[in-house]
């Protein structure tokens, strides 16, 4: 007969579990689009919450187009500011501030609504899926599921919508206002908008093995956390306790490597954008200075 040790089964859960990530591991086509349904349950708060991101985003944008006016007009003709373009200034940065703190306010209730239902729903799929899904699955593993997973989707709900729609209404009607003003400088704007819009789709494949990469990696440590805890007796009295500080130790070590070619594959894509709009900004002021 025949005694499987700690020792014996962690090697075995290791082979399991360190390996890279398959195709079947990267998020199927529409998988953002499977994520709205969620948001039925609460239009309201999301109409509410896409009304006042609009709001700050529109804001900002005649903040800045005022500001650049006054400033033309002061150094131009050299007057200076009138009582009413100050105080249309001053009313638009206080719409600003109140905004972003409304917006943030509204999104982030939005988010966590939706994630307390989605986590509910985890919750009950793995009842339902008991035991036939569920045999062979560790613990950690169901665990960083229904916490660690769900949790990541905040960022969607709290940051991805609303500022998406807001930003692409106010685009839209910049672009509307700019043809009717003047034409020509969309030929500097549009291009730039098509590289920034295209940007996440061109790497999406990419950015979905690495976040894939660090959710396995993630997912790993925690069941390894959970089985350590949940197995301590058997651990010290097997003599497995360094071993199990060795592999968790390795856990984490993996677990930060994914995050940081994570992060800075993203911030590398994040200076880009910035380039891009910067040279959005010179290429109209540059041309608008030609045409001056």
């Amino acid at each position: 007969m025949s005694t499987t040790t700690p020792t014996d089964t962690a090697a075995t859960d290791t082979a399991a579990t360190d390996t890279a990530p398959t195709d079947t591991d990267v998020p199927a086509r529409g998988s953002l689009r499977a994520l709205l349904p969620a948001l039925a349950g609460h239009r309201a708060m999301a109409v509410r919450t896409c009304a006042a991101a609009l709001l700050e985003q529109g804001s900002l944008v005649a903040l800045l187009t005022l500001a650049a006016h006054t400033v033309g007009t002061a150094v131009i003709e050299g007057h200076a500011p009138s009582s009413a373009a100050t105080t249309a200034l001053v009313t638009l940065v206080v719409v600003r501030v109140l905004m972003t703190w409304r917006e943030m306010d509204l999104s982030h209730d939005l988010a966590y609504r939706v994630l307390a239902a989605l986590r509910v729903r985890v919750f009950d799929g793995l009842a339902r899926s008991a035991p036939a899904r569920v045999a062979g699955r560790r613990s950690g593993d169901l665990a960083a599921t229904a916490m660690a997973d769900v949790e990541a989707l905040e960022f969607f709900y709290a940051h991805t919508i609303a500022q998406l729609l807001a930003a692409s209404t106010v685009f839209t009607g910049g672009s509307v206002v700019l043809a009717l003003v003047e034409p020509w400088l969309l030929a500097v704007v549009l291009p730039v908008a098509a590289l920034l819009a295209a940007a996440p789709f061109a790497d999406a494949r990419g950015r979905a093995v690495r976040g894939s990469r660090t959710r396995s990696a993630i997912a790993g440590l925690s069941a390894d956390t959970v089985e350590t805890v949940d197995g301590l007796r058997e651990l010290i009295a097997f003599g497995a306790l360094k071993e199990r500080r060795r592999r968790l130790a390795e856990r984490g070590r993996q677990v930060g490597e994914a995050q940081r070619a994570e992060a800075t594959r993203e911030a590398v894509a994040g200076a880009v954008r910035d380039l891009l709009i910067v040279a959005a900004v010179l290429g109209v002021v540059a041309a608008a200075a030609h045409s001056v």
